[in-house]
């Protein structure tokens, strides 16, 4: 509780080191306690614990202690504290502030030699220090971050808690001011050691401003009580209150910092999915270009990249790293050539029953209708993927601002995004799912797409190059019924077709005299209208239903989307970040042990791990093992000593030696092979088209009857060879060039 302090008493050296008592000893369970403003300062408290036996004396800048009891100012009172609160945290620097020859030197100095007040066993000083090593340690960790020094302008914008982000800082309501807080205070420096003071005897500090919150928790790491809960319960409180959390996708350096200092885990964690995020889609946005000199200043969304330690921004370029290339492996997995995925759905089985069983295993139409398949649903997926995602969500266009993040830079950014670039948003994972789980067809890509394969438009990174049998084709609904007619007919020729606007066989058998759905029909050989009630269940057994199969698909995605959207904890609730945070072990094993990582400080998390060359988009730093005497190979080892095993390390090639920049590396080694030139890359915007992906009547309306002309895309047999295995082979042939990779 706050009570004036009468002058006779601030200025009465007996006085001022007589206890004081609360008015209410009940309101704390610790020992009774005031906080007293001076009159000459307003901003500058007193603390006054009840049975205190320790003065703590805090000096302002360049102040020189006389050698007399009587105070020369407000600011030279000591506070009284209870020397147990400190020493139980096991805190270093207070230990090393009691030890006896420091506080004997103390007492000295001050001029307390035999004259210490009753009650009282030590006199420690935590005066910020003036110069050398310690002075920079605390105003570098003292430094507020520009997340910081801007938020509290943001209040009105994002409704901020007025009681953490409208107080008083540096004698200003700064959140109503256009100029910001200096980095560093030497008055709010030794604010913050009050306030630890305060914390430490159960009294609320007050943290009313972000600077004062950042200096109370840089303080406390430096004193190395950031995990003590009577300090970061204060932190983890003002982070997490109501809006306040935005600050951990706005500013995720910051909090990331600060869950580092306080050991919090979920802060951690959600914190570094989204810089790892960020990083992978940097990193291919990069593949391609000019190498970078320096560090991006800014996210591919706008957001101003904020500092990191050096071994946290290894962290997160490893981690982003293993991050973009998981994400190229399971946008392959989902649409590259082999489609692993589709043998598990019901109705594709039934197309490999029906060859096995029936035609001995060789069907040529049952080829046709499972390669086509294979077209129609990777078109829908390039379809989603091409399509400019100019319209944000209302929970996000009404967070659109002019200056600051997120600006209308964000609003673009897929726009601006090649189609591999693309597979790295959250809204193509969330979109390519069919918007309605019982839709009658997928989107189709277009012409502009339509006969390429994924090697064409994924250069010239390594693994959609090694895609050339994936072809994205132009297939509609009415290809795809006339291939799935033809297979239906050779199975029994007086099975339905299916024309204009139908539903699955089997959720068209129904009891006879049940009402039929009166939208649907199918046709006989003949042409003729044929209810599917009357068919018999043997048809049910072995005819291919393309509408139960593409509501299958779209089940199937829908799995994956929410799978790729999920964020590292179960309560984080990211609005603004549209990067991928769905980490797996392979980027979470880089966080400390305490945050459920494998980084032991010893370097030992960053072995095996490939280490780019910085002139091809490499890491600023080449890892801790580099530095700690390990056996990681060096920073300036060339790729071009890897074998070809290494591109087999992972599903699809998604290796280490994910870019095509890399593999450039391989095939020139001592052969003078052609690289791949800027000339030869797909332009960004060569395939940004805005697509109606709408499946509704009017595209079902021009299916009436089949066609069942020769436009069908027949692919042919698969390579014997997997992809990968195919590259490799090629290798060995190096006069062959770059150019063999798209053969």
């Amino acid at each position: 509780m706050i009570q004036p302090y009468p002058v006779s008493d601030a200025m009465d050296p007996l006085k001022m080191y007589r206890p004081l008592q609360t008015t209410d000893p009940s309101l704390s369970s610790s020992p009774p306690s005031r906080t007293a403003p001076a009159l000459s300062d307003p901003g500058h408290e007193i603390l006054l614990i009840d049975g205190a036996d320790t003065l703590v004396y805090i000096d302002p800048k360049s102040f020189k202690p006389a050698w007399t009891l009587q105070p020369q100012s407000a600011a030279s009172i000591p506070h009284r504290v209870i020397s147990h609160n400190l020493l139980d945290t096991g805190s270093p620097y207070f230990v090393k502030a009691f030890e006896p020859r420091r506080v004997s030197r103390t007492i000295k100095r001050r001029g307390l030699d035999g004259a210490l007040p009753e009650g009282i066993k030590y006199v420690i000083d935590l005066t910020p220090p003036p110069t050398d090593d310690e002075a920079i340690l605390f105003t570098t960790e003292l430094s507020c971050p520009l997340g910081i020094r801007t938020w509290a302008r943001s209040m009105d914008r994002w409704s901020l808690p007025s009681q953490f982000v409208g107080g008083i800082d540096e004698g200003q309501d700064y959140s109503r001011e256009t100029t910001l807080p200096v980095e560093y205070s030497d008055s709010r420096h030794r604010k913050g050691i009050v306030d630890i003071l305060k914390a430490l005897h159960q009294i609320d500090p007050g943290l009313d401003t972000p600077c004062k919150l950042w200096t109370f928790f840089a303080l406390a790491k430096v004193f190395g009580i950031g995990n003590e809960a009577r300090i970061n319960d204060h932190i983890l409180t003002w982070v997490y209150e109501s809006t306040n959390a935005k600050i951990i996708e706005l500013h995720p350096e910051v909090t990331f910092r600060i869950a580092c200092g306080v050991q919090c885990v979920h802060m951690c964690r959600d914190s570094f999915s989204i810089l790892v995020g960020e990083e992978a889609l940097l990193r291919l946005a990069d593949v391609g270009k000019e190498p970078r000199l320096q560090r991006p200043q800014k996210t591919f969304h706008g957001r101003i990249r904020e500092l990191l330690d050096d071994d946290d921004y290894q962290r997160v370029e490893y981690a982003g790293q293993n991050m973009m290339e998981h994400i190229i492996e399971q946008f392959i997995d989902l649409a590259g050539a082999e489609m692993a995925w589709l043998p598990q759905l019901p109705a594709y089985q039934s197309i490999q029953a029906h060859v096995e069983n029936k035609c001995g295993g060789s069907c040529n139409l049952a080829s046709e209708l499972m390669a086509i398949l294979k077209e129609y649903v990777r078109g829908h997926i390039f379809a989603i993927l091409a399509n400019n995602a100019t319209v944000l969500p209302k929970e996000k266009r009404q967070y659109i601002g002019t200056d600051e993040y997120p600006s209308q830079d964000f609003a673009n950014a897929c726009n601006s995004m090649r189609l591999t670039e693309r597979i790295m948003s959250k809204s193509f994972w969330k979109t390519v799912v069919p918007a309605d789980s019982h839709t009658d067809s997928l989107a189709s890509p277009g012409a502009q797409l339509g006969g390429r394969a994924i090697a064409d438009v994924g250069k010239p990174l390594y693994p959609f190059l090694a895609q050339g049998d994936a072809k994205i084709g132009s297939v509609d609904l009415s290809d795809l019924l006339s291939v799935v007619n033809q297979y239906n007919r050779h199975i029994d020729p007086s099975i339905p077709r299916f024309g204009f606007r139908k539903l699955s066989l089997t959720s068209l058998i129904e009891p006879r005299g049940m009402r039929r759905p009166d939208r649907l029909r199918q046709l006989d050989p003949h042409g003729n209208t044929h209810w599917p009630g009357t068919i018999s269940w043997e048809y049910v057994s072995t005819a291919f239903d393309p509408m139960e199969f593409i509501n299958q698909a779209g089940s199937y995605m829908a799995i994956i989307s929410e799978r790729m959207n999920q964020t590292t904890s179960t309560d984080a609730q990211f609005v603004f970040t549209d990067t991928l945070t769905c980490l797996t072990e392979n980027e979470i094993k880089f966080l400390p042990l305490w945050a459920g990582g494998n980084d032991d400080g010893s370097g030992g998390v960053y072995m095996g791990q490939v280490i780019p060359h910085l002139e091809t988009g490499g890491f600023s730093t080449p890892g801790p093992g580099i530095h700690t005497g390990s056996t990681v190979v060096s920073s300036t080892a060339s790729f071009s000593s890897a074998g070809t095993s290494e591109y087999e390390s992972t599903a699809h090639g998604a290796s280490h030696r994910a870019t095509a920049g890399h593999w450039t590396d391989v095939m020139s080694v001592g052969s003078g092979a052609a690289s791949i030139s800027s000339g030869e890359l797909i332009d960004k915007d060569e395939f940004s088209l805005n697509m109606d992906t709408s499946a509704g009547d009017e595209e079902g309306d021009c299916f009436d009857s089949d066609s069942e002309g020769d436009s069908t895309v027949i692919l042919g047999p698969s390579s014997t060879l997997d992809p990968i295995e195919e590259v490799a082979e090629k290798v060995e042939h190096l006069d062959l060039g770059v150019e063999a990779l798209s053969d």
